[in-house]
């Protein structure tokens, strides 16, 4: 194209300007040598150039397309969970329902069985106290009548009934029985 527009100024000057056919063919000639020297050593470079930038390109684009697909993926299965997310929110809340129903009737098991434990542990501090106190009212008892019966032997206790009692108590030993 750039062939086609510099000689139109070429063709309009005349021979008083001092441009001749010889002079325009032999500067058309310099500038096809200059751009034919620039072509032979820039070629290769440009190619690779080219070539490395068109591959660059399709990676990219097969990147770009790998992207895509994959979000698409990303977006169908988080499409999906968001319609399954009330389905999974109702269920979570049956799940806890169930747990906390789990839990309250395990405490209350635990409960009682605390409190079977405790009474337990009661009664059997209240049959010890009630034994000791048993034990303890029977040793008063005790010493109560022995005291009274000492009391009364004293009170009705003469010489004689002494003698016989000692005489009693001896044969009773001997074996004689009197």
């Amino acid at each position: 194209m750039l062939l086609l527009v510099l000689p139109v100024p070429a063709f309009a000057a005349t021979e008083e300007a001092g441009w001749g056919w010889i002079e325009t063919i032999g500067r058309w000639f310099n500038l096809a040598l200059l751009f034919g020297v620039l072509f032979y050593f820039v070629r290769e470079p440009m190619k690779r150039f080219f070539q490395q930038r068109q591959q660059r390109i399709a990676e990219e684009i097969v990147a770009a397309q790998t992207a895509r697909a994959e979000s698409d993926r990303r977006l169908t299965e988080i499409e999906q969970r968001m319609s399954r997310l009330d389905i999974e929110v109702q269920s979570i809340r049956a799940e806890a329902r169930e747990q906390a129903e789990r839990e309250k009737s395990r405490i209350i098991q635990q409960a009682d069985e605390e409190a079977r434990k405790i009474v337990a542990a009661a009664e059997r501090e209240i049959s010890g106290l009630t034994r000791a106190a048993e034990q303890s009212l029977r040793e008063h008892v005790a010493e109560l009548s022995v005291r009274l019966a000492g009391e009364r032997i004293r009170r009705e206790m003469d010489a004689e009934t002494e003698r016989r009692l000692i005489d009693r108590f001896f044969g009773e030993l001997a074996g004689t029985g009197k």
